[in-house]
């Protein structure tokens, strides 16, 4: 059965509800000191689901997520609204302003104009990184400088602002994501946490969609493999370049291409999905492999 994998399918199906997403900023808040500014003066209860889809003068895109809250204490009378953005990176991406003006636009300024915007980038990578820093119109001269952009930005560092992670308290979907993208590229250091976390999967009362299952499988395994980290993650239009739109799992292509270096990780990824209690038919769906392939070479 072919299966379409959407755009950075991990993040949004583990945040796309909004209480989801409200676990996640509360989370990074108890480090991350402007983003519990924000959280102080909206209501998370409030929160829902908004359109993501763009479509200015022909080009089509996609925010990762996209929500409406209410600011505290405001009346029905008033019905002061803000808009949120949640873009997930997992690599520096010098264009992801761009993107998120692009979101502000057409996601709220043409049909909100009083609405005002927070993007939250929601970074998970191997490399440090922070597009905050860099000044807007910095080949100018100074007196430039202190032009800033029509909305406001906050950033997420998952490995160094979200801490422990509390599978008691937390939704299982919520929690996994968490987990996989901070053990994506630092297995080592996350392997207990990972460990921990595997006993999720196996646990029914927890009621675990398989297909989540499937795309947590796919994003590890995937990620063993650079070359395709950012046509994988983030960025569509990477996706269509290397016609991967309609692949079941990273196995397809690695065979497809004849990468026995790929193959051979992805077979790793195997090994240590079988090492974490995982059976036979399950890293099948996770990695791709059939259950004679994981035989041949896993056991």
């Amino acid at each position: 059965m072919n299966t379409k994998k959407s755009h950075d399918g991990v993040f949004k199906t583990a945040f796309r509800n909004p209480k989801h997403a409200a676990s996640l900023l509360k989370l990074a808040a108890q480090k991350n000191k402007s983003l519990a500014r924000f959280l102080q003066v909206v209501d998370l209860k409030t929160m829902r689901a908004e359109r993501t889809e763009t479509n200015r003068q022909g080009l089509e895109g996609s925010a990762d997520l996209a929500f409406t809250l209410k600011i505290k204490n405001s009346n029905d009378t008033a019905k002061l609204v803000v808009g949120l953005v949640l873009e997930h990176k997992s690599y520096p991406d010098n264009e992801v302003v761009s993107q998120l003006e692009h979101y502000f636009y057409e996601l709220f300024r043409l049909s909100r104009p009083d609405c005002p915007m927070v993007a939250v980038i929601v970074y998970n990578g191997e490399i440090k990184w922070n597009p905050l820093k860099a000044k807007l119109y910095a080949k100018y001269p100074e007196y430039f400088h202190d032009i800033g952009y029509p909305f406001k930005i906050e950033m997420i560092d998952v490995g160094n602002e979200v801490g422990d992670i509390d599978f008691g308290n937390l939704n299982p979907y919520v929690a996994l994501a968490l987990v996989a993208m901070k053990y994506v590229f630092n297995a080592e250091k996350y392997k207990p946490l990972m460990d921990k976390a595997m006993k999720y999967f196996l646990d029914p009362k927890n009621k675990i969609d398989d297909n989540f299952i499937r795309e947590i499988f796919l994003y590890l395994g995937e990620e063993t493999s650079s070359e395709y980290r950012e046509a994988i993650m983030d960025r569509p239009e990477i996706v269509a370049k290397f016609k991967r739109k309609d692949f079941v799992s990273i196995a397809d292509v690695l065979r497809a291409e004849g990468r026995e270096e790929g193959l051979a990780k992805l077979v790793q990824s195997a090994k240590n999905f079988l090492a974490m209690g995982l059976s036979l038919e399950q890293v099948s769906q996770g990695t791709g492999l059939s259950v004679e392939e994981i035989r041949k070479h896993c056991l």
